[in-house]
């Protein structure tokens, strides 16, 4: 796939309003002034894989790797970089971080100026997407101009969209769900112009997620050890309700438009590199496509995930783990 040459900009920070939050709702019991953040982000108009990026931009690893047990609900730690995609839902289109889950804004917080109104348990509900100052944003699909950085009353540094300061929803264990979407009528998944999404869930007729289609299944690596990845490098995974014997593939309906059947990307068998050949097979899906399998279990590419070097462990409460 053609990507768009990286293109860098400096962005000021823009000053942050301090209002204490008193709970996930939103209630403030009052605020002050407070200085202008002193750092500036760099805007990326290209995706964190041209080049050469693995992880989510966060500290703790040498390829800046999330590791697999800190899922979304993991305290927040500012990234060294951030990716904002855009993400096609059932509520229309989104945007998400690098690894998938879904992004937030709140209205209790204000975009003239920027201002977060969500600190404390809030802040731990609804995680703050924090970066580094002098960070890097890739952009992917969205439009750079509607992003920005915004100083928080503890001194991090948060991106914003629109204005408005960006969140996850530890409520989210799978890339791609929107479960915080209108909870306590105040938080809504952000579209990629920077507007509040207050669509409601399921307004949209959603089609099954696009094959991925690869030619190669290969070894890959992560800070929580050795997966298989397809052609771009991104983690596949096996779904525990599937049959192994024979395989079978039980994800449809709402599981379907958020995992992508791994088939072969010319129709017929994919290569194999760093993997026993004998443990790859396929099987014949509905819609004819062949279904790559390992030791029988069918393989699946989350759709909303565009990381590389990361495994989404919060997705095992659904039934989903690593291909290894």
């Amino acid at each position: 796939m053609a990507r768009t040459p990286a293109r860098a900009l400096a962005l000021s920070l823009a000053a942050a309003t301090t209002l204490a939050a008193a709970a996930c709702a939103g209630d403030t019991s009052g605020g002050s002034g407070a200085p202008a953040a002193d750092g500036q982000i760099q805007l990326v108009d290209a995706p964190a894989s041209s080049l050469g990026l693995t992880g989510d931009g966060r500290a703790g690893n040498a390829a800046g790797s999330t590791p697999a047990s800190a899922g979304p609900t993991a305290a927040p730690a500012a990234a060294k970089w951030v990716q904002l995609s855009a993400n096609k839902t059932a509520i229309g289109e989104t945007v998400t971080e690098v690894r998938g889950f879904t992004l937030y804004s709140f209205t209790k917080d204000t975009a003239d100026p920027p201002s977060t109104n969500c600190t404390g348990d809030c802040a731990v509900r609804w995680p703050p997407v924090l970066i580094q100052a002098g960070g890097r944003v890739f952009v992917d699909g969205l439009e750079g101009a509607e992003v920005g950085a915004v100083r928080r009353p503890d001194g991090g540094v948060q991106v914003t969209l629109g204005g408005r300061p960006a969140y996850r929803f530890a409520g989210d264990t799978v890339p791609g769900d929107f479960n915080g979407q209108g909870v306590d009528g105040a938080w809504f998944a952000v579209k990629p112009d920077g507007s509040a999404n207050n669509k409601l869930i399921g307004t949209e007729v959603v089609k099954p997620a696009e094959p991925d289609r690869t030619a190669t299944v290969a070894a890959g690596r992560t800070p929580d050890g050795p997966v298989v990845v397809d052609d771009d490098g991104a983690t596949l995974y096996r779904n525990a309700g599937d049959s192994t014997d024979p395989p079978a593939s039980r994800c449809d309906e709402v599981c379907a438009t958020l995992w992508q059947p791994v088939v072969a990307k010319n129709g017929g068998r994919v290569k194999v590199s760093g993997i026993d050949e004998e443990r790859v097979w396929w099987l014949r899906r509905k819609d004819g496509t062949k279904q790559v399998t390992l030791d029988g279990s069918p393989l699946y590419r989350n759709a909303a995930d565009k990381s590389t070097g990361t495994v989404v462990a919060s997705a095992a409460a659904q039934g989903w783990t690593a291909a290894r």
